[in-house]
């Protein structure tokens, strides 16, 4: 298996599919980056975080996505108010420009990741067979794709490399 480093360099825009935790990050501090530490999903990561995450997504030259991890990004960004109406404005610009790939959910059931994971990260683990990067913050999610022979990078272990 490669190293964050060549897996970075390997996957240069190509694209990268980014999961939910990820998305609202991107969401969250696209709309102010100061709400990262206030808001309960995204409490856990830092603006510096929300600064690198942009500049892979730049790297890489395209977000892509599936339907379940859509929902699920726009389910965990339950904000209220301007805030909320803010981040609804920027969720439509980022599905606007994203690739999307759909996979019955019927085939994504039988997966044996389902069971343990749910239907969205099926969904992505699905798609990573397809040669697309994952990049996710779910250490779960992270060993199935890598199991599975796909790449995929762990947010959490490239936090530190000093990325630019």
């Amino acid at each position: 298996m490669l190293d964050a480093e060549a897996l970075i360099q390997k996957h240069r825009a190509k694209g990268a599919l980014v999961d939910a935790n990820l998305l609202v990050l991107l969401l969250v501090g696209g709309v102010n980056k100061q709400r990262i530490a206030k808001f309960k999903r995204t409490q856990s990561f830092t603006v510096e975080d929300f600064d690198l995450l942009t500049r892979l997504i730049t790297w890489f030259g395209r977000l892509i996505a599936t339907p379940h991890l859509l929902s699920q990004a726009s389910d965990l960004t339950d904000l209220h108010g301007k805030e909320l109406r803010e981040i609804r404005r920027e969720f439509r610009l980022i599905v606007e420009r994203i690739e999307e790939y759909r996979d019955p959910s019927r085939v994504l059931v039988a997966d044996p990741i389902f069971e343990r994971l749910g239907l969205a990260d099926a969904a992505i683990a699905t798609v990573s067979s397809r040669g697309i990067l994952v990049l996710t913050a779910d250490l779960d999610l992270h060993l199935e794709v890598r199991r599975r022979g796909a790449d995929a990078l762990n947010f959490n272990h490239i936090r530190h490399l000093g990325w630019n």
